[in-house]
C-alpha cells in the first residue's frame, strides 16, 4: 500500500469510527452484539450432558490423529491404497465443520449453524458409501482419472456428481437401503427440515411471525431461544455419532491404535446412542429410533474397524 492509500485509509479509519459510536464508546452498538452472544454462550453450559459428549467426542478425534501420526504410521509397511489420501482429510473437514458449526451455535445463531450440519451430512454419507464400496471418491467427485492433457468438461462432471448422489442417496437412506421403512419415512423428513432452513431460511423466518404481524419488534441481537438451540444440539450429536464411526477407518491392521483407543472409542459411541435413543425413549419422537437404525446400518464400522480399500 502506497503513502497515498495510507492516509487515505487512515482518513477513512477515524470516519468510520466516528460514525459508529454509542454512548461515547467507538463501536459501542458492536459491543452489545458480543455482550449477548457471551450471554448465549452462558445459558448453553447448562446442556452439562451434550457440552461434556461433545468434547469428549473432540478429545479423542485429536488423540486419534496424534496416535497415528507418531505411534501407527511408522508401522506401516504395506503400500497404502491412493483411496487413503482421499479419506482422511475429507474425515478431518467433516471433524472442523462439527466444531466451527458449533462455535457459532453457542455464541447465538444455532440455526445458522444447523445448515453447516446439512453439508457435514451429506459429505459423510458419501464417503461412508465409498468405505463399503456402493462408490467411490472419484465418482462423488464427478470425474474419472484425467489423462495429461485431457479437458475437463464442468457439465459432465456436475452431471455424473449428481448422478452420483442420486445412487448413493437411495442406497443409504433411501428406497434401495434396506432400511425399515419408518426409517425411511423419518429421515426424509429430516432432511426436509434442513432444506426448509438451508434453501429460503423458512425455520428463521418462522421466528420473525410475530413481527410480520406487527405484535412485537424484531430480534436482531441473538437472543436464546432453547427450541432453536435443541434443534441444533439434536443433529449435531446425531451428525458427530456418524462421524465419530468413521473414525476407526484411520487404522490399518498392521498399525492398530490400541485396546486404550478402542475402550475410549466404544464408551463415546455407546454413549452417542443414548443421547440419540432418549429423543424416542424421553421425548416420544420417532427420529431417535430411525438415527440409530440408521447409523448401525449404514455407518457400521466398530474400534476393530481398519481401512478396507
Amino acid at each position: 500500500m502506497s503513502n497515498k492509500d495510507e492516509n487515505t485509509w487512515a482518513y477513512y479509519e477515524k470516519k468510520l469510527e466516528s460514525i459508529s459510536r454509542h454512548n461515547h464508546v467507538p463501536y459501542g452498538r458492536a459491543f452489545m452484539l458480543f455482550d449477548s452472544e457471551e450471554e448465549h454462550f452462558k445459558k448453553c453450559l447448562t446442556y452439562k450432558g451434550y457440552l461434556s459428549l461433545s468434547d469428549a467426542f473432540k478429545c479423542i478425534f485429536l488423540e486419534t490423529m496424534e496416535l497415528f501420526d507418531i505411534e501407527c504410521r511408522p508401522k506401516i509397511k504395506s503400500s497404502v491404497s491412493r483411496s487413503y489420501p482421499l479419506f482422511v482429510p475429507r474425515l478431518v473437514h467433516s471433524y472442523k465443520s462439527l466444531c466451527g458449526s458449533e462455535r457459532i451455535a453457542l455464541k447465538g445463531y444455532p440455526l445458522q449453524a444447523y445448515t453447516l450440519l446439512r453439508n457435514t451430512f451429506d459429505n459423510i454419507v458419501v464417503v461412508s458409501a465409498v468405505l463399503q464400496g456402493i462408490t467411490d471418491f472419484h465418482s462423488a467427485d464427478g470425474i474419472d482419472r484425467i489423462e495429461s492433457g485431457g479437458e475437463i468438461d464442468l457439465k459432465q462432471i456436475r452431471n455424473k456428481k449428481k448422478a452420483t448422489e442420486f445412487d448413493v442417496r437411495s442406497k443409504m437412506t433411501g428406497a434401495r437401503s434396506g432400511l425399515s421403512q419408518t426409517t425411511i419415512n423419518e429421515l426424509a423428513i429430516w432432511d426436509d427440515m434442513f432444506d426448509w432452513e438451508t434453501h429460503g431460511s423458512r425455520l428463521s423466518l418462522s421466528s420473525s411471525l410475530s413481527w410480520m404481524q406487527g405484535q412485537e419488534p424484531l430480534s436482531v441481537l441473538p437472543e436464546f431461544l432453547e427450541r432453536e438451540f435443541a434443534m441444533f444440539m439434536n443433529r449435531y450429536c446425531e451428525i458427530a455419532w456418524m462421524v465419530h464411526r468413521l473414525l476407526p477407518m484411520i487404522q490399518f491392521s498392521e498399525a492398530p491404535l490400541g485396546n486404550s483407543w478402542n475402550e475410549k472409542w466404544c464408551i463415546i459411541d455407546t454413549s452417542f446412542e443414548l443421547m440419540v435413543t432418549s429423543l424416542t425413549v424421553q421425548a416420544g419422537k420417532p427420529i431417535g429410533a430411525a438415527i440409530v437404525e440408521f447409523v448401525k446400518q449404514k455407518f457400521p464400522f466398530n474400534e476393530k474397524s481398519v481401512f478396507p480399500l
